[in-house]
C-alpha cells in the first residue's frame, strides 16, 4: 500500500530548502512547470482510487488554469519578435487570452491549424469543466498535456526562427 503523502509529517528538525523566483522570465518558467506538475500529482492521486481524492479535482482545474496563466505570457514573448503586431500581455481571462493568441499563431504558422483547433477544444473542455456537474478528469488532463506539448513546439519553433535570422540565413516557415 503507497505511503499517504497527507500522513507524512516533517520532524522538527527537517530543513527543505527551496530557491524562488518571484519575477522574471525563470519565475515564469518555475511557476508554469509547477501548475503541470500539481495537476499531474492531482490526477494521480484521483486515478490510484482514494476516496477522498475526487475532492481535489477542483485543485486539478485550478491547476491547469494556473498554468494557462503562465504557459500564455511565455508563449506571447516567444511569438512577439515574430508577429506583426503587439502580442499583449495576459491579464483577465486567460481561455479569452488563448483566443487572441491562437490567431497570432495561426497567422504565423497556418499549417498547426490542426493543432490549435485540437488546443482548443482542449481549453474549451477546461473551461466548461469550471462550471459543470462531472468531468472527464482523464481527458482534460490528456488534453492539457497536448496544449502543454503544442506550446512548447511553438516556443521552440519561434527560437529556432529568431536563430536562423540571427545568423542571417532569413525566415523559415
Amino acid at each position: 500500500m503507497p505511503l499517504d503523502p497527507e500522513l507524512v509529517v516533517p520532524t522538527p528538525v527537517e530543513a527543505r530548502p527551496v530557491r524562488l523566483h518571484w519575477s522574471g522570465p525563470q519565475s515564469r518558467l518555475d511557476q508554469r512547470d509547477g501548475a503541470r506538475q500539481n495537476a499531474a500529482l492531482s490526477y494521480a492521486r484521483m486515478a490510484e482510487g482514494y476516496p477522498w481524492a475526487m475532492t481535489i479535482v477542483y485543485r486539478f482545474l485550478d491547476a491547469w488554469q494556473e498554468y494557462l496563466w503562465h504557459a500564455l505570457p511565455l508563449l506571447a514573448a516567444a511569438l512577439q519578435p515574430l508577429a506583426d503586431t503587439d502580442v499583449e500581455s495576459v491579464t483577465g481571462d486567460v481561455f479569452a487570452k488563448w483566443a487572441e493568441l491562437s490567431w497570432t499563431v495561426w497567422n504565423l504558422w497556418p499549417d498547426t491549424a490542426t493543432d490549435i483547433g485540437a488546443a482548443e477544444r482542449a481549453i474549451v473542455r477546461l473551461r466548461a469543466a469550471f462550471t459543470s456537474t462531472a468531468i472527464d478528469v482523464a481527458a482534460v488532463h490528456r488534453e492539457m498535456l497536448a496544449v502543454d506539448a503544442f506550446f512548447g513546439g511553438l516556443e521552440a519553433r519561434a527560437e529556432a526562427v529568431l536563430d536562423v535570422e540571427r545568423d542571417g540565413i532569413g525566415r523559415p516557415g
